[in-house]
């Protein structure tokens, strides 16, 4: 028995001990195991399970959805490998419509669909990627009365069926600036059966006196961040970073700041969270601890500053956890793009977009990369991260106006067109793909050459170069003609 064991082998095993082994291998690691021997081969070839892990690591994909009692394993492995041909040709299907009497002016690849739109014929005609679920983290102006006046900012996720009143300024007649988050069910009006009540937190003491303050919200799972700034000579700001499903957290742990201000903030998971400053900085903060105030880890550096920019990617990402309580999918789709692979992108007032690989924000970044002369040592060049790790795009790509018809989802980047001599009811999608995978199977035109940038802003005058490849992909689509005249938007849903 002894002897046996000593010499034993992973082909020796009964196969499906050998899968079970396998399993707990990233799918690159099973590709490799299978590369070794003819036994080992057919154990992955043959296993429903191995294939459906390799696939899922292929497309860069994580289970977010509950999966369906009445779908097997083999059924969610046809409907992956299905997507994934039909990305690869490019050939979306319009599989409904609908239209409405508002725009809408979000943008987003959702689970592996389009929604495209077209405006009536009062407005501008051109298409747009646009995420109907998800709700805008867009800064929000409130003026200050002399008078002590209360006001309310409201936010919405629909994912978790969740609205986060934020009232301010209350208790004022006691010193500093306090303000009070509440949680309401959407569906219900009434308060979220998680949040354990309300939370007063405390602020900068100098948003008291300001004429205007500014207010943003992100959430994720359980965490909410929660930004404002007093508009002043001398902005100040605070950063709280809570979880809104525990009690009795302290009000007044929270990220300051002076000066030069936050435009924009997402959660990239619920430990991580960044923030596109005005000098031009993304802020990259540790939100692991909600007990703790959030930790300072990088100040990224990009190449423009000076300019008002914005996250230009959903604001609202899907988790387990976030999904846990939702119906399963009526196609099935369980899956979004793993935090590491997605792309997000900033895009400024002067009609540049940078795409920048979310991997850059997991990684651990190597010492020589910080610049010690900087005041808190904490500012990565943007020589040392931005050129591998990014793609400029500027206004010619797109034309000014197309920058508002333009979308972000996983590792993709999609925009729309005009198409030349085309009518109003025809436009043409541009789709890059940042995915390795999509490049190794040379489906379409890979783009390897570096992009040469003259931005308006730099830190100097030499233009910027940049050499993430990416896989383009574009295909005219037609959209029909509206009747009455009351719609403001006909979106089509096209099926990838």
């Amino acid at each position: 028995m002894s002897s046996w064991i000593a010499t034993a082998t992973l082909e020796s095993l009964p196969d499906e001990i050998r899968c079970h082994i396998l399993r707990f291998l990233s799918y690159n690691e099973i590709i490799q195991c299978a590369l070794t021997c003819l036994t080992l081969y057919n154990t992955v070839k043959c296993s429903v399970e191995l294939q459906y892990i390799i696939e899922l690591g292929a497309q860069w994909l994580i289970e977010v959805h509950p999966w369906s009692p009445t779908a097997s394993l083999s059924e969610y492995l046809c409907i992956l490998r299905k997507k994934a041909n039909t990305w690869n040709t490019f050939k979306p299907i319009a599989t409904h419509a609908f239209r409405g009497t508002t725009l809408s002016d979000l943008n987003s690849i959702v689970h592996g669909n389009i929604i495209c739109y077209t405006p009536s014929a009062h407005g501008d005609p051109a298409s747009n990627a646009v995420d109907i679920k998800t709700n805008s983290t867009c800064i929000a102006t409130i003026l200050m009365n002399p008078s002590p006046v209360l006001h309310t900012y409201r936010y919405m996720d629909e994912l978790q069926d969740i609205e986060i009143i934020i009232t301010l300024p209350i208790d004022v007649d006691s010193d500093g600036f306090k303000y009070q988050i509440s949680f309401h069910t959407i569906s219900t009006g009434k308060e979220h059966p998680l949040s354990h009540g309300s939370h007063i937190v405390s602020g900068r003491a100098a948003c008291s006196k300001a004429q205007q303050i500014e207010i943003t919200v992100a959430v994720f799972d359980d965490r909410l961040a929660v930004y404002i700034v007093g508009l002043d000579e001398n902005p100040c700001w605070s950063l709280h970073i809570l979880s809104w499903q525990q009690p009795s957290q302290a009000d007044d742990l929270c990220a300051i700041g002076d000066g030069n201000q936050l435009s924009d903030i997402r959660f990239l998971v619920k430990e991580k969270l960044i923030a596109l400053s005005t000098d031009g900085h993304i802020h990259l903060y540790d939100t692991e601890d909600p007990s703790k105030a959030p930790r300072l880890h990088a100040r990224f550096m990009l190449p423009i500053h000076g300019q008002l920019g914005v996250f230009n990617h959903p604001s609202t990402f899907h988790s387990a956890a976030s999904c846990a309580g939702l119906a399963v999918p009526v196609n099935h789709w369980i899956w979004t793009t793993n935090p590491a692979d997605r792309v997000i992108s900033v895009t400024w007032a002067c009609s540049s977009i940078c795409i920048i690989s979310a991997h850059i924000f997991f990684m651990d970044i190597p010492s020589t990369w910080f610049d010690a002369m900087s005041q808190d040592g904490r500012l990565v060049t943007w020589s040392s991260w931005g050129p591998q790790n990014s793609c400029l795009f500027q206004e010619e790509r797109f034309g000014m106006e197309m920058l508002y018809f333009f979308g972000v989802g996983g590792s993709r980047v999609i925009w729309a067109g005009a198409v030349v001599g085309g009518t109003d009811l025809s436009f043409q999608l541009h789709m890059p793909d940042f995915n390795p995978l999509a490049m190794v199977r040379g489906i379409s035109k890979v783009i390897r050459e570096p992009a040469i940038s003259g931005l308006v802003g730099l830190w100097s005058d030499t233009p910027v170069e940049t050499y993430l490849p990416y896989m383009e992909e574009t295909m005219v689509l037609f959209t029909e003609s509206m009747v009455e005249s009351e719609w403001k938007m006909q979106a089509n849903v096209f099926e990838m």
